[in-house]
């Protein structure tokens, strides 16, 4: 008898949850992934993408760390490659050249085939991808879509998944003040040794990450003078070069004062600005805040005390390691990369993920007392 009250408790429960309608707006993959969490607990759920393919126009440099294998199990079928070593140089052409431990490689992805094997996930448990609907606008539980399924759609859950400059974000009064860079990155064909290249005092962050051995994603974030930098950053890394493709798109900084929940309407990834102030990723942290977004609907939790209690201390000493390094001269740069150079703090950064900085900052400190030299920046 208990065994069947339950039972039925619990058909009644999924019967309730099948009938809420959750519209996701925007099918990246944190939208995809938050649609697919939510399916599996027994929602209706349904994403609105404006563009008529999943993963396309790619936005993103895609290099994450192996953080992202505790979200999504990894693939062949989306990975074009792994890195073993990076680095990372100052303005007087001096580097520190860490290499990471087998399972704690770098992993480079192809965004589009990233993308679409999340969407895939999502359709495997029931979720409606309509394609080339654009999200316009809403009036109260209502969204308005143009474009394929043009009309009004009543939800009782609305999740905004579409990106930095969120129209859900801005239809619901929680878009407020908020910062960019620019990013600009091209395809080039160079043949190289399989290293990473980072460069933080060009631009905001510079980089050059290898597809292969034959092609590389050069880039970088600016808050200004993009172009010029980005152009001088080519000539200066590359001397004459072939450009396959190239890529441009905004990328928030995150702040602690976003609000991302408002009644029934969430944000979620771009759209609520859960970068990594430091090199402008955010793959991984979206994946985590999608998983606390699905919780919270499920066991009616504070979404924002969820994610916050998830990510919310690593994207702050993000921060507040990004408002050091805008403060630093080329001779900073010079003795910082000096510093990392030691022994001892360059098997810390080799063992730990840049993702979690609370893991590792502390220790560098201890390893290396002068570093504490650069917290006089933060003023």
């Amino acid at each position: 008898m208990l065994f069947k009250a339950y039972k039925g408790r619990f058909k009644k429960e999924s019967q309730t949850l099948y009938k809420m309608r959750v519209y996701i707006i925007g099918g990246g993959p944190i939208g995809s992934y938050t649609a697919y969490l939510l399916a599996r607990q027994g929602y209706n759920v349904e994403v609105f993408e404006e563009h008529t393919t999943i993963g396309e126009p790619v936005q993103c440099t895609g290099i994450v760390t192996s953080a992202l294998a505790e979200t999504i199990k990894l693939d062949k079928e989306f990975i074009l490659n792994k890195i073993t070593k990076t680095r990372i140089f100052s303005p007087d052409n001096s580097f520190i050249e860490l290499s990471f431990p087998k399972g704690k490689e770098n992993i480079v992805l192809d965004r589009a085939k990233f993308d679409r094997h999340i969407a895939s996930m999502a359709k495997d448990v029931g979720v409606k991808f309509h394609l080339g609907s654009k999200f316009v606008g809403r009036r109260n539980n209502i969204i308005i879509i143009e474009g394929n399924m043009a009309g009004e759609h009543k939800a009782d859950y609305i999740i905004g998944a579409d990106g930095p400059t969120s129209k859900v974000a801005k239809s619901s009064g929680m878009f407020k003040k908020r910062k960019f860079w620019t990013g600009l990155q091209a395809r080039v064909k160079l043949k190289n040794n399989n290293i990473v290249e980072f460069y933080p005092h060009i631009g905001s962050f510079a980089w050059v990450v290898p597809e292969d051995k034959e092609t590389v994603r050069i880039g970088l974030l600016a808050k200004n003078n993009i172009k010029e930098t980005f152009n001088d950053f080519l000539k200066k890394r590359l001397g004459n070069y072939t450009i396959i493709d190239q890529q441009a798109g905004l990328v928030p900084i995150y702040s602690s004062q976003i609000k991302t929940q408002k009644g029934n309407t969430f944000l979620v990834g771009d759209a609520a600005c859960m970068v990594k102030a430091t090199t402008g990723g955010g793959i991984v942290q979206g994946l985590k805040a999608a998983k606390a977004l699905a919780y919270s609907i499920k066991n009616n939790k504070n979404y924002e005390k969820a994610w916050k209690k998830e990510i919310g201390k690593e994207l702050w000493l993000s921060l507040m390691i990004r408002r050091c390094l805008d403060n630093f001269s080329d001779k900073d740069y010079n003795n910082l990369v000096s510093l990392f150079n030691k022994e001892k703090t360059s098997r810390i950064l080799e063992e730990h993920d840049r993702d979690y900085p609370s893991k590792f900052l502390f220790k560098l400190l201890l390893a290396e007392p002068r570093l504490m030299l650069f917290a006089r920046k933060l003023i």
